[in-house]
């Protein structure tokens, strides 16, 4: 009987703070808010350090992230001046509802680029307001594959604000004389404040560590950015590979993990 009734107050409790976090939902600028909850479920399973990990990373979306209805976007061209000899189309390497979350001032976002005619394409950051306060255009000539751009900490370029939304969108030019042929994607990112436990798991992580912390935290810029950089420095290592495959696939992007990852050219 004693056991029983320790299940029950423990099981109302954890129900009472579940119900909290959901009336509160959105009021969480910081990621990984420290709450005292104990459940005797065996060892614990999640020490601060880095630790050993089965399988490959897997992305947790916020639940007020997916709540969010994803940004209206004009439908993409099949034939035309981008005609693709690829199956795949032009696809931001972001969750299904096109919207991500950052810790870094000037984060990376990345796309996959299937083989086309055209010749250039360009990346454009938009705040809260509407107004524009990036714009990176690149020269993507015989380029297939998986590209990152990343938004430079220029003084003329403001970082990004914690607590704020800020909508980009990715358009490959088919036709410089005719726009209504581009290929576009559109989605949202906002920034927000690791809590003081996850720094201080981050801080003692290896680069494979990292990528699961910010993955399992909601954090999808980083976790992606993360793990990119890793495959680019060990191209040969297979367990990288396998995250990489694992993350994307977690997101439903499993078709283009296989994809490699490309430079482009910034234009002058």
């Amino acid at each position: 009987m004693k056991k029983i009734t320790k299940f029950i107050l423990n099981l109302t409790s954890v129900g009472s703070i579940v119900l909290i976090a959901t009336l509160n939902a959105s009021l969480f600028p910081v990621v990984g808010q420290d709450i005292d909850i104990e459940i005797d479920d065996g060892p614990d399973t999640r020490p601060g350090g880095p630790r050993a990990r089965p399988g490959g990373p897997r992305f947790v979306q916020p639940r007020e992230d997916m709540d969010e209805l994803p940004p209206t976007q004009p439908g993409r061209p099949v034939r035309g001046g981008c005609a693709s000899i690829s199956q795949l189309g032009l696809t931001a390497l972001v969750p299904t509802n096109k919207k991500g979350r950052t810790v870094s001032d000037y984060p990376t976002f990345f796309f996959y680029l299937p083989r086309t005619e055209a010749q250039s394409a360009e990346f454009i950051l938009k705040d809260e307001s509407g107004k524009q306060i990036y714009k990176q255009d690149l020269t993507i000539s015989n380029l297939s594959g998986v590209i990152g751009v990343s938004i430079p900490p220029k003084q003329n370029v403001p970082p990004l604000e914690v607590g704020k939304s800020y909508t980009w969108n990715f358009t490959v030019i088919c036709d410089s004389q005719d726009r209504s042929a581009d290929q576009i994607e559109i989605g949202t990112v906002g920034r927000v404040e690791l809590s003081a436990d996850i720094r201080r798991q981050l801080e003692k992580a290896d680069p494979r560590e990292k990528t699961f912390i910010y993955a399992e935290n909601g954090i999808w810029q980083e976790a992606l950015s993360n793990l990119a950089a890793a495959r680019r420095d060990q191209p040969n290592d297979t367990t990288f590979k396998a995250d990489w495959e694992s993350l994307l696939d977690s997101v439903k992007l499993g078709e283009i993990a296989k994809e490699p990852i490309v430079q482009t050219q910034p234009q002058p």
